[in-house]
């Protein structure tokens, strides 16, 4: 799958972390659509295909692990990335046990390791279609 045909959403209530993110994702080829507030990155969901959500833990209004729960209910495939500055195990099992994909500490001190979690996030869905295809699922 082209790179630019994979829409990668991310949820921040930081704007220079939103920023960088967008600069260093579409470095790499990819589509990247950023909001600010879950109710918008939600909303997106509902009337987009968004194939890696890249998601916030500790946001105003809505924790991270809400908006999880909400895009596995709308888009079971849509691989998604957990982010914090605040991790507890807690909140990374939680994470894990509500769908999420990987988690991932902030700040990036290596963008690298993003980008990489973000290609392993497109081949497992790639093969997950591949196999929803091959079932006859799709």
């Amino acid at each position: 799958m082209n790179k630019k045909n994979i829409r990668i959403l991310v949820l921040d209530d930081e704007e220079n972390i939103l920023s960088s993110l967008k600069r260093a994702i579409e470095a790499r080829g990819y589509t990247v659509i950023v909001k600010s507030k879950p109710e918008e990155a939600i909303d997106y969901i509902r009337n987009n295909i968004v194939h890696v959500a890249l998601l916030d833990i500790l946001m105003p209004n809505m924790d991270g692990i809400t908006v999880l729960n909400i895009v596995k209910e709308i888009s079971g495939l849509t691989q998604v990335i957990m982010m914090s500055a605040y991790s507890t195990i807690d909140r990374i099992v939680s994470a894990l046990e509500s769908g999420a994909n990987d988690f991932l500490l902030k700040p990036f001190d290596n963008i690298d390791e993003l980008i990489s979690v973000i290609d392993l996030s497109v081949q497992k869905l790639d093969r997950w279609k591949k196999v929803l295809s091959e079932s006859g699922a799709i």
